[in-house]
């Protein structure tokens, strides 16, 4: 049902967008084909339709990408003020002003976003529609691990969506992180390698797909959190740290705070009654002594010793009831793979930047039990899954 509707979805934002082109609205049509893209990535008329969209943009993107885009070289224009042009002049009727020196593109357009030049939309729409990931890199096949990170870091710091406001930045900027995510890591390279294309790769070779780092942690992992954005420039501002893992910390912190944020009141939350009071725990103490099991998970819970009184055996209040421990069970679990996953992505990521083969090899082998259980819950009870992710009650 949800592959449906983010298929019905996405020929919506297509049919738009082809509107778009057709009246030579470049910058909205891209806009659309990217919300299509994120529900429907693998859709390669969708990449089509964004090479069409460039072509619409008009007389100042134009259609092929400049020697100077090919190369990387939009969104910085030779360390010229960044992306938002605060002296710029009003956009003409056509979207678009000329600003002298303006990052380098020659000339500024307004997105929803805030403020972008013509080089800065032109490499944005070129890793767009580029599949590879040695040319999105504008690296040779052969480039050893430091040449993959260096020319990640010249990239992430035109595409980051701080600094970059062109329309598909964010999608670009997911692109380069997964790029340099599967060309740094031995195992993801090889088989990578070897179809030459994702889209290739047979699916039982697939499962490596799931072990990547959000985009801001890989930037945050080359940068150490220390590039910073403001007033229309950047200012970098590179910390010493003694060891790799104090690079972590802070993004790390940031992260478990919405999974500890979750399992808090997904604890809180077990089921007022009436009273006010609880109904189950997960975990046995002096209030709730009763274990039980529920019918379709063989979920284990505890309740009061009141709990009969409100919800007697084989009625429909209890099944109910026992469907939204289920739930609340599935959510519980979400949230430790969750932590579990990026616990994993840290280690892994430390193990690298050290160059400890023994040591990531290990971080690889990370326990991820919450994460298993899901998966097992997902294809065996794929209704529970989708209720507890998606809806909170089936």
């Amino acid at each position: 049902m949800a592959d449906e509707a983010n298929r019905d979805e996405a020929d919506k934002c297509k049919r738009i967008a082809e509107a778009a082109i057709n009246s030579g609205d470049g910058d909205k049509a891209t806009r659309f084909l990217m919300k299509a893209k994120r529900m429907m990535p693998n859709d390669a008329s969708i990449d089509a339709m964004l090479a069409k969209a460039s072509s619409a943009s008009g007389g100042s993107a134009p259609s092929p990408p400049s020697s100077s885009a090919t190369n990387g070289g939009g969104g910085g224009g030779g360390g010229n003020a960044g992306p938002r042009f605060r002296g710029a002049a009003p956009p003409t009727s056509g979207g678009s002003s000329t600003t002298p020196g303006g990052g380098g593109g020659g000339a500024t357009r307004t997105g929803k976003d805030g403020n972008y030049t013509t080089e800065q939309m032109q490499l944005v729409q070129r890793i767009l529609r580029t599949k590879d990931y040695y040319t999105i890199l504008e690296i040779p096949r052969d480039s050893n691990e430091d040449q993959v990170k260096k020319a990640y870091k010249k990239l992430a710091l035109k595409l980051h969506p701080d600094k970059n406001k062109a329309p598909g930045a964010e999608e670009a900027f997911k692109k380069v992180s997964k790029a340099v995510q599967c060309l740094t890591d031995s195992d993801k390279k090889r088989v990578y390698d070897q179809y030459g294309d994702e889209e290739r790769i047979p699916q039982q070779q697939r499962h490596y797909q799931g072990d990547f780092m959000t985009p801001e942690d890989v930037f945050a992992a080359f940068f150490g959190g220390g590039v910073h954005y403001a007033g229309g420039g950047h200012q970098r501002q590179q910390h010493h740290h003694q060891g790799g893992e104090q690079q972590f910390q802070g993004t790390h912190l940031l992260q478990m705070l919405p999974v500890l944020l979750l399992i808090l009141l997904t604890l809180a939350g077990n089921f007022a009654s009436n009273g006010g009071s609880s109904r189950f725990s997960f975990a046995p103490s002096a209030q709730y002594r009763h274990e039980r099991s529920t019918a379709t998970l063989d979920v284990p819970y505890y309740v009061t010793d009141t709990f009969s009184d409100h919800y007697a055996e084989g009625t429909a209040n209890l099944a109910d009831f026992e469907r939204q421990v289920e739930i609340h069970y599935v959510r519980k679990l979400h949230s430790e793979c969750d932590h579990q996953e990026k616990t994993m992505y840290k280690k892994v990521m430390i193990a690298k930047r050290k160059g400890n083969q023994d040591e990531l090899q290990k971080a690889r082998k990370h326990p991820r039990p919450a994460c298993k259980e899901i998966e097992t819950i997902k294809k065996q009870h794929s209704h529970i899954f989708r209720s507890a992710m998606y809806m909170g009650v089936y």
